[in-house]
């Protein structure tokens, strides 16, 4: 129960993180906001290793578990911040974000693939679920799009 809380806590935090996004946007490029981010939540990160004693933790990272943390890095702090900066300076957060939101059903279909995670029943019934609220959130888009 206490680990839903805090699962329910970190959702409220990232539910208010796009609007703030969507305000920088208005005045900066994305390479510009995620530039700073970085730079601020780099500087915090660091000083907190540094003052928790964590940055000694560093030397015990394999080469292979280091690849998975740049990997994750490179697809998901640059490429898909980007990419999501760029769609979400140009449209409605109430459309990107819950479309980016379902990244869940992309995460089941590639752990099936490269780790062999099972799709149960309640799983790809979710899945399913994800693709219908696709589809409600872009219901105008849907029924009037050029034929």
């Amino acid at each position: 129960m206490k680990t839903a809380a805090l699962a329910l806590l970190v959702a409220s935090i990232w539910g208010m993180t796009p609007i703030f996004e969507k305000l920088s946007l208005a005045k900066a490029s994305p390479l510009t906001v995620i530039t700073l981010r970085f730079l601020f939540t780099t500087t915090i990160v660091v000083t907190i290793s540094l003052i928790t004693g964590k940055y000694r933790e560093f030397s015990t990272v394999d080469g292979k578990t280091f690849l998975w943390i740049i990997l994750a890095g490179i697809l998901g702090g640059i490429v898909g911040l980007f990419i999501y900066f760029v769609a979400l300076k140009q449209d409605l957060t109430t459309k990107i974000v819950p479309i980016a939101a379902t990244f869940p059903l992309f995460t089941a279909l590639y752990a099936s693939i490269f780790l062999r995670e099972a799709i149960t029943l309640p799983r790809l019934a979710g899945i399913v679920l994800i693709v219908i609220g696709l589809v409600l959130i872009n219901w105008n888009n849907v029924i009037d799009s050029p034929k």
